[in-house]
């Protein structure tokens, strides 16, 4: 709009079309008040002149030059019309596109003044942010380095100096909660989720967060499941077209079996077979096992699961999981690693015992122990429970990589109480080992992820009775496995958020704290 406003000012003061005079910004005319605009239509070896003159004529000249020429200058524009912002100003002479000519072309920047065609600020070093900002892009902490770049707390050098940065506003998704959110790799994804409460206000909206060029770009809607909250997603790495895979969830009709990918190089939605699928279900668990995606356990409304089946991404083709567990479980965790999917935990009936049961139960501690699956076999056989964690359910899993090959969960609630203990699960030595003390405050509705850069767990979020939301964490470091540090508080406290890991740095966002819903996030640097 600014762009169109200077261009048409300018277009009245200055400049039209044709054979319109020009007006130089850094120099007087010719002898005699009169000045030329050379205007070029040559081909190889040609030159073209074009002279414009009144008493003492001036005359310019220009050579688009092929073989036996020399180049000459490059033309931009001819008119306004040619240009446009932050450059909407055509001086005909240089042919030349500029912001500014005149002091009144820079009054839609305040504090700015017209210098070498530009809007610039009176101060060295200093930028023009809007609406009424001239800010140093070193050390302003709501433009840290760039426009609208802002810190929590102080700018150094042009970048945050505290561990926690904010997302940028614009473009972002809307509030929402119960959302899903994934790493590509480069960029993170965040689609769909609450957007009130209950469950009948849903959106199956998105967006794609790029922190290389700190910016938001929209997802399209085309083709996207419907709107719901409480869906698995996975990140598909090494079948093409790499996509996100979204699969159940809720709305208010209740659980639902269906799902799509979406591609983000051509930001297109494909939905997934419903031949063979799942029932339709939600608090599930769901693995990205290249080429396949596993899902497992839920609830559909009326009782846990214990079945499951394997998305065969390249084939749009549901493959049913055999010989499950007959415990069946929801608010569970699962994570996958070298052709195993290992389950932990959930709530469920136990078979002849009680019914919502937390699992592991110290009852029924043989048949209610953890799980695993090996994908390739399609076959199922239990973790060892001895030293296990204790019974829970919403908590976090994550699994460690190389070079410690290790399951980590962490919280979660139990029937009764809120959590502030977890174990880590060594699958080479078919062993549990402790979590030392002291620990982050108890919680669930959290996030947990693994930073490859630190080989460390971070814990952030989450909800306690009694405290409400939490903006709180800690990170946690298997070679000590202990706790070395808590995370500094900077976002506002939330649960029902979302977290990825990036490999070097942790982003959360949305979630929401007793009914108010976050539409925003931040990214933290251990």
């Amino acid at each position: 709009m600014m762009g169109r406003q200077l261009g048409a000012l300018a277009a009245a003061l200055l400049c039209g079309c044709g054979g319109m005079a020009g007006i130089d910004p850094f120099g007087a005319a010719g002898a005699g008040g009169t000045a030329g605009g050379g205007v070029t239509a040559g081909g190889a070896g040609q030159s073209s002149t074009s002279t414009e003159g009144g008493g003492g004529s001036t005359t310019t000249t220009t050579t688009a030059g092929g073989a036996g020429a020399g180049a000459g200058p490059v033309k931009e524009c001819e008119s306004n019309t040619d240009c446009a912002a932050p450059k909407p100003i055509c001086d005909t002479i240089k042919g030349k596109c500029f912001e500014c000519t005149e002091p009144i072309h820079c009054a839609e920047k305040p504090g700015t003044t017209c210098s070498m065609g530009s809007c610039l600020c009176p101060v060295a070093g200093q930028t023009w942010c809007g609406p009424n900002d001239c800010v140093d892009l070193q050390t302003a902490p709501k433009s840290c380095g760039s426009c609208g770049h802002e810190c929590f707390g102080a700018c150094k050098n042009g970048k945050c100096a505290d561990a926690w940065e904010p997302l940028p506003k614009q473009g972002a998704p809307s509030p929402r909660a119960r959302h899903v959110a994934v790493w590509t790799g480069k960029q993170m994804i965040v689609w769909g989720g609450a957007t009130g409460p209950g469950f009948d206000n849903n959106t199956n909206t998105g967006a794609i967060y790029d922190p290389d060029t700190f910016q938001w770009s929209e997802m399209s809607t085309v083709g996207a499941p419907s709107p719901r909250q409480g869906a698995t997603a996975v990140w598909n790495n090494n079948i093409g077209p790499h996509s996100m895979i979204v699969w159940g969830g809720r709305d208010a009709s209740g659980a639902l079996g269906t799902g799509g990918a979406y591609d983000p190089a051509s930001n297109t939605w494909t939905a997934t077979t419903t031949d063979g699928a799942p029932s339709p279900r939600y608090n599930h668990t769901a693995v990205w096992a290249g080429p396949k995606m596993v899902v497992w356990g839920g609830f559909d409304g009326k009782q846990q699961l214990f079945t499951g089946a394997m998305y065969d991404m390249g084939n749009d083709l549901w493959v049913p999981v055999k010989d499950p567990p007959v415990i069946s479980r929801e608010l569970h965790s699962a994570v996958y690693a070298d052709g195993k999917m290992y389950v932990f935990g959930g709530r469920g009936d136990v078979p002849g015992g009680p019914s919502d049961a937390y699992f592991p139960d110290p009852g029924y501690v043989i048949a209610t122990s953890g799980v695993q699956f090996d994908v390739l076999l399609n076959t199922w056989g239990k973790l060892p429970y001895a030293n296990q964690p204790a019974a829970r359910a919403g908590h976090s899993a994550v699994w460690t990589g190389k070079p410690w090959n290790e399951m980590m969960i962490w919280g979660g609630y139990d029937g009764a109480k809120y959590l502030a203990a977890g174990a880590v699960f060594v699958p080479m030595l078919l062993a549990w080992k402790t979590m030392n003390d002291p620990q982050p405050e108890p919680r669930w509705r959290h996030t947990a992820i693994w930073i490859d850069a630190g080989n460390v767990m971070i814990v952030w979020g989450g909800y306690c009775e009694g405290k409400g939301a939490l903006g709180s964490g800690g990170i946690f470091d298997p070679a000590s496995s202990s706790w070395v540090a808590s995370t500094p508080v900077a976002p506002a406290a939330r649960y029902d958020h979302s977290a990825v890991s990036t490999g070097k740095r942790m982003i959360v966002w949305g979630g929401e704290d007793a009914g108010k819903l976050f539409g925003d996030g931040a990214v933290f640097s251990p």
